[in-house]
């Protein structure tokens, strides 16, 4: 990334907010992508994108996106917001370009919001800042976890186990040239919104006390060559929860679902789907007492739409009810909240405090 001179020496390019609904986006990935399509949805133009990677900028140049040689230029288009979507590692240092031209900034900023070891870097670089940064945390967007709320407080469950799972066979990510995270290893990947997804429950569902953590490695065949990844097949971390459940966080790289619960869906209701492809998320509050079960699953689920969620409520392991097309389109809601709270329309949907906080969360494991 291109360093910047500093905010004086560029005021004039910060007169003024665009009347224009566009934003400049750094980084041009797969999150990219769909963000990029998402806030199209709700009318906002890409003014132009920054990446370093020439592919990546030939990429945007056949779709006739503007690709910016520094962020001083990409100012001068002033955008209603930056959008932040590179890889983690770089966060801050964009946070960091963004606000030497503009402390007044709009900023939408992927998850995670940094690295563990870059918190204190990041809140003393917030200090001052007079903008508004939200941080793209989709799933505290979620209709289906605000579902599982309100019924397990008319069931009026006491949570004795808690699993919050997502799985996805990646294999094919890491050959296709995928980053590896060799800091939380697996955990990496979809640990953000398995933890948000707790989080969402109730400050009594944080953690009281810290248990086991497992982990699996991968072996995987690239041009005829084996490659052994420590610790990227499969991690789970364990805890006891404020209000004294525990609580299980795993993830699969591999796709070797752990935790299945009957209704996912109606092709797969009693087994566990093996597909190649397969992505499993469920969140669910178990009440060993009463022998009652809220399972919820999130998007995409095979037999129903994009953007579609599901409730399941069971009775000692029975299921006794579906509460199905859950609309939860998290990724468009999230970014739709976002762009309103940069229009004074809502409060912050999803505060760096918060996110911070999920990536304290994330480490507590050594």
């Amino acid at each position: 990334m291109q360093l910047l001179t500093k905010t004086d020496q560029f005021s004039h390019l910060l007169d003024r907010k665009s009347d224009l609904f566009g934003c400049v986006r750094i980084g041009n990935g797969n999150v990219a992508s769909w963000h990029e399509k998402k806030l199209s949805d709700i009318g906002i133009q890409t003014l132009g994108i920054i990446d370093s990677n020439s592919v990546k900028q030939q990429e945007a140049f056949k779709r006739r996106i503007n690709v910016f040689s520094s962020f001083v230029k990409a100012a001068e288009t002033h955008p209603l917001f930056w959008d932040i979507c590179p890889p983690t590692d770089t966060h801050v240092e964009v946070i960091r370009n963004i606000i030497e031209i503009d402390n007044e900034a709009n900023i939408i900023v992927e998850k995670p919001i940094c690295n563990y070891e870059e918190i204190q870097t990041l809140c003393e670089l917030l200090k001052g800042f007079q903008g508004k940064l939200v941080v793209n945390e989709n799933y505290i967007a979620s209709s289906v976890t605000q579902k599982i709320k309100e019924v397990i407080i008319s069931l009026k469950i006491t949570p004795h186990r808690v699993v919050s799972e997502m799985t996805k066979n990646r294999i094919n990510d890491l050959i296709s040239g995928r980053f590896v995270d060799d800091k939380l290893y697996a955990f990496g990947y979809e640990g953000s919104h398995i933890v948000a997804n707790v989080m969402a429950l109730g400050k009594e569902y944080f953690p009281q006390k810290i248990g086991k953590i497992f982990y699996q490695d991968i072996d995987i065949n690239i041009n005829d060559k084996n490659y052994f990844l420590p610790k990227q097949g499969m991690v789970e971390k364990h805890y006891t929860a404020v209000n004294g459940a525990e609580v299980f966080l795993y993830t699969s790289m591999a796709g070797k679902i752990k935790y299945f619960y009957p209704g996912y869906s109606l092709k797969y209701f009693h087994r566990a789907p093996e597909k190649e492809n397969i992505r499993y998320r469920v969140l669910a509050v178990e009440d060993h007492k009463k022998g009652i079960t809220v399972a919820g699953f999130y998007e995409p689920i095979i037999g129903q739409n994009r953007g579609e969620g599901r409730i399941v409520v069971y009775q000692d392991g029975i299921v006794q009810k579906i509460i199905s097309s859950i609309a939860d389109d998290t990724m468009g809601i999230s970014m739709k909240n976002a762009v309103e709270y940069f229009q004074g329309k809502k409060n912050n949907p999803c505060s760096a405090t918060t996110t911070i906080q999920i990536v304290e969360f994330m480490n507590l494991w050594d």
